[in-house]
């Protein structure tokens, strides 16, 4: 029945010469094209089809430039001709506008398509052979001849509408099988067979059937007289004998013992056995039940919906999918009661023998009743046929191991009512974009998880006896489940070696995988191995040179230096690596690879790539990042006087820091990289001349992030490097580096010592300028040991430098250093106008971290005069200032003596809120000044826990 308040008396047929009624009345439907479209909408039986979809139906690959347009014409026509008295604009009932596309709503009163489907369906599910047969009649008496017979169409609408047509040829062989089977008479079918042996002349399994109905009704001349004129086509046209069936049939008709058909189905005319494909579930599965109740939900009340479910579990090889998806299909089978396909698509096998699809139809439709010999040959008539017979049924498909979207196409059912899981490497965002899928990528385990999985393989008491032991293995495994399998496996196979004799072999082999062979199917370089096999040449180098970045992640232009190409050729190979999962994109820009992955990089580089392309790659990634922390240090420090720049060597591409907070970020992201980095390259004398400059740059990010014990390992490793290769200048400025870092971690007298001797090395290299510098750090230090005279006479000097030589950040500096001495030794009223005019430059050239020193140094004057109300509104400005920039060092000082000027002006609430922000920041940066904040807090023994959105 129609919805109500649909238009009446509509009625489209497809099964023959394509027609359509309105009210009684004949339509003339239009153009040949306009009736083409009509018959594809057709085909679909209700379910939406896509623009793109619709102009390949009507034009195949040869689209005219407005077929879109001409598409939305067409269907503008055709819905005023079932509708004439439709409103503009309005959407209509017949033909509806769907996201991507169009569909025709029709069912079993408005389309014979959709009604012959019906009556199938009601066929197999009918309790007797009568029943069936009444059924199976009803349904074949609406064919009137080829689908949309007479219309001319190109190759893939043609397809799409074979499909439909051997449909119709399976049915007219069920009913007879059933018939056959239940003792009935098959005079009624005579007319379909006939019909049918006419459509495909070569099939034998319709013939087959129309001489044992000949036969039964006692026309055993005009049976073998079938025989006879099949087998002289088959020979003539393409020189093979009649198949084992038919010769069968015809001996069978000449002895006269044609008692029943090969392969003779179930009396309910239902398949010979209901699908039932799924491999057996893995009896180790464990974890990953938020992922299973996502993916769970998507198949509840499947048969409602109005499309077909597709849900695409990928990640990287090993991760477990294929084992989540058959855990997952086990679990909601019983919701697709005519039953589970499964097939193994091997797209990634290691002979790179995929499966085509077609050969996976035939298997799908061989389980389904269709003989061999009935089944279509082309991809585009298999994929039709399949989805005619899984029209109207509830099946899940199970499509395993697929390489890309177009070996899962012709695989998805036709109609809602099924579902389908497909599992693959690669990202399959085509799916997503053409059939609506839900993706879930699936990531390694997490640390629960993993150890619920040896407890599954390994039993809770072993596992408990060794959780040292335990949470090494799930570390040096990477929580990966493969990983996993693997040791565990060793360990149940070798039940005298403890966990942790299995941990220390672990260890011994880290980064590489040799601890992770297993058989020839299950060894973890295997299983990489097929992926890395479908790489095109590019990609597979870039894999390999990957293996040199020891960061955790890398940015797309340290991607492009190690390859040596251009930034958008880096962003293609990069791209395929990510669809295959070997990387996976976790922000924009950055890329992240699992561990073992990195393992399996680094031996292919070793075994493939010559030594000195290997240098050369190193070579160009230090170049990176040289040019990188430059721009960065530059950004964080606009009118600093400037290291030395490098300059970019060909094939390398620099990340670019557009101001102070880009510049924060990269050096937050890219330090674990940099810090691995100037190790690694320490020990390379073609490179180690490097290390100075990149431990400079560094510099103003371990300041402003309070990472000081980084910055004194870095530095000192820096020094030992300048040391060994002789190079003056760089010892002199790692010396005052190092006097920086010592500075902040309270080292004062070892700071002294090297700004001692970066002052005696600036005089032997005669860098004059360069002494302003290391006479404002002098200050710094001495005032920082309460020697304000010495203090007070080194930033004097400092001044005077700075001005002679123009700088006017230094002039600033020097301002703010004699104010701050000035005013540590009770000159508050001479302090501030310096300090104020130092302010003034410092807003001159924009340098926003010197303001906030001013008024941080500003604060302490106002202080020192008894100014509560303006130290406070000082200290917060500078506290503001500092946390913008993300200066903790400078912020957390500030708001310790913000604490203590409200506790002087009365406000002790206020004075504890601000000490324990500083608090935070020192602890989570192991500043010894935090002992000091405790005191004043009254618990010397406390930790401060996280404030809200801290």
């Amino acid at each position: 029945m129609s919805e109500p308040g649909a238009p009446v008396g509509v009625r489209f047929e497809l099964l023959g010469p394509l027609r359509a009624w309105r009210g009684g009345h004949e339509l003339a439907i239009g153009s040949p094209a306009q009736n083409l479209l009509l018959a594809v909408l057709l085909a679909r039986a209700g379910q939406p089809t896509g623009v793109d979809e619709l102009v390949g139906q009507l034009w195949d690959d040869q689209p005219p430039a407005s077929a879109v347009n001409v598409i939305q014409r067409y269907v503008g026509a055709l819905r005023r001709l079932v509708e004439p008295d439709l409103p503009a604009r309005s959407p209509g009932h017949w033909l509806v506008r769907h996201p991507g596309g169009y569909g025709l709503q029709v069912d079993a009163a408005s389309s014979d398509l959709v009604e012959f489907r019906a009556r199938v369906q009601r066929a197999r599910r009918a309790e007797n052979a009568d029943d069936a047969l009444a059924e199976f009649n009803a349904a074949l008496a609406l064919w009137r001849g080829p689908c949309a017979a007479g219309l001319m169409m190109p190759g893939r609408a043609r397809a799409l509408l074979a499909g439909i047509d051997q449909e119709g040829l399976a049915t007219v062989v069920e009913a007879a099988d059933v018939a056959h089977a239940a003792g009935r008479p098959l005079q009624p079918l005579l007319l379909h067979l006939e019909r049918a042996v006419k459509a495909d002349p070569f099939n034998e399994t319709v013939h087959a059937r129309l001489m044992l109905a000949l036969d039964s009704v006692g026309r055993r001349a005009a049976a073998l007289e079938v025989y006879r004129e099949i087998r002289k086509r088959l020979v003539d046209e393409l020189g093979v004998e009649p198949g084992a069936e038919l010769t069968r049939m015809q001996h069978d008709v000449l002895t006269q013992q044609a008692e029943e058909v090969p392969a003779v189905r179930a009396p309910q005319a239902r398949p010979v056995v209901r699908p039932a494909q799924l491999p057996p579930d893995l009896p180790t599965f464990t974890g990953r039940r938020d992922q299973l109740t996502r993916l769970a939900g998507l198949f509840d009340c499947a048969a409602e919906r109005r499309r077909v479910t597709v849900a695409v579990i990928d990640g990287l090889a090993g991760t477990g999918k294929t084992s989540l998806a058959i855990h997952l299909a086990h679990q909601v089978a019983e919701r697709f009661p005519d039953g589970q396909l499964y097939v193994n698509m091997r797209g990634f096998d290691p002979t790179g023998a995929t499966v085509d699809p077609a050969d996976a139809l035939r298997g799908f439709l061989d389980v389904l009743g269709i003989e061999a010999t009935q089944a279509p040959s082309g991809l585009d008539a298999r994929s039709g046929l399949y989805r005619s017979l899984l029209a109207g049924r509830q099946m899940l498909v199970v499509l395993d191991n697929v390489r890309d979207s177009e070996q899962v196409r012709p695989l998805l059912p036709g109609s809602a009512g099924s579902a389908v899981i497909v599992t693959s490497r690669n990202r399959l965002s085509a799916l997503v974009a053409t059939e609506d899928a839900d993706v879930l990528t699936l990531d390694t385990l997490s640390s629960s998880e993993a150890r619920e999985t040896l407890v599954r393989r390994l039993g809770e008491e072993k596992v408990a006896a060794e959780p040292e032991a335990v949470e090494e293995i799930i570390e040096l495994c990477g929580r990966l489940p493969l990983a996993l399998a693997i040791v565990a496996a060793r360990a149940r196979t070798h039940p005298q070696f403890s966990l942790a004799d299995i941990t220390a072999k672990l260890r011994a082999t880290q980064g590489t995988l040799e601890a992770f062979r297993g058989d020839s199917a299950g060894d973890v370089r295997t299983v990489f191995s097929w992926s890395y096999r479908v790489l095109e040449p590019g990609a597979a180098r870039l894999f390999r040179l990957l293996s040199l970045h020891r960061g955790a992640d890398f940015s797309t232009a340290a991607a492009a230096s190690l390859a040596g190409v251009p930034l958008p050729q880096a962003q293609d190979l990069l791209e395929e690596l990510t669809r295959i999962r070997y990387l996976s994109e976790h922000r924009p820009g950055r890329y992240l690879a699992h561990d073992l992955v990195r393992s399996y990089a680094m031996e292919l580089r070793e075994q493939t790539d010559p030594a000195d392309e290997q240098a050369d790659a190193l070579a160009r990634l230090v170049n990176h990042y040289l040019c990188s922390t430059h721009g960065a240090y530059l950004a964080l420090n606009p009118h600093q006087l400037p290291i030395d720049p490098p300059v970019l060597e060909p094939g390398v591409t620099a990340d670019l820091a557009r101001g102070y907070g880009e510049a924060m970020e990269w050096f937050e992201a890219e330090l674990p990289a940099l810090t691995l980095l100037i190790r690694q390259i320490a020990g390379v004398p073609r490179l180690a001349g490097n290390v100075c400059k990149l431990v400079l740059s560094l510099q103003p990010y371990y300041q402003r992030s309070a990472l000081y014990h980084d910055w004194v390992t870095q530095a000192e490793l820096a020094l030992r490097v300048a040391v060994g290769t002789g190079d003056l200048a760089a010892q002199a400025n790692v010396h005052r580096s190092l006097a920086g870092a010592y500075h902040f971690v309270e080292r004062y007298d070892e700071a002294l010592e090297h700004l001692n001797r970066t002052a005696e090395l600036f005089e032997q290299l005669g860098l004059a300028a360069d002494q302003a510098y290391v006479h404002s750090n002098f200050g710094t230090v001495f005032a920082k040991l309460g020697r304000f005279n010495a203090a007070l006479e080194h930033h004097e000097r400092a001044f005077e430098l700075y001005r002679a030589s123009g700088n006017v950040k230094g002039e600033a500096i020097g301002l703010e250093g004699i104010g701050r001495c000035l005013s540590e030794m009770g000159g508050n009223a001479e302090a501030v106008p310096l300090i104020l005019r130092a302010m003034k430059l410092y807003e001159d050239i924009g340098d926003r971290n010197g303001e906030g020193n001013c008024w941080s140094t500003l604060a302490t004057a106002y202080g020192s005069l008894g100014h509560l109300d303006q130290a406070i509104d000082a200290w917060r400005r500078a506290v503001t200032y500092y946390r913008e920039l993300g200066n903790r060092s400078d912020e957390s000082d500030s708001l310790v003596a913000l604490g203590d000027a409200l506790n002087a002006a009365g406000d002790p609430e206020g004075a504890e809120k601000a000490w324990r922000e500083a608090l935070h920041v020192l602890d989570a940066f192991g500043m010894p000044a935090a002992d000091d904040v405790r005191l004043r807090l009254g618990d010397p023994d406390s930790r401060v826990v996280s404030p809200p959105g801290a």
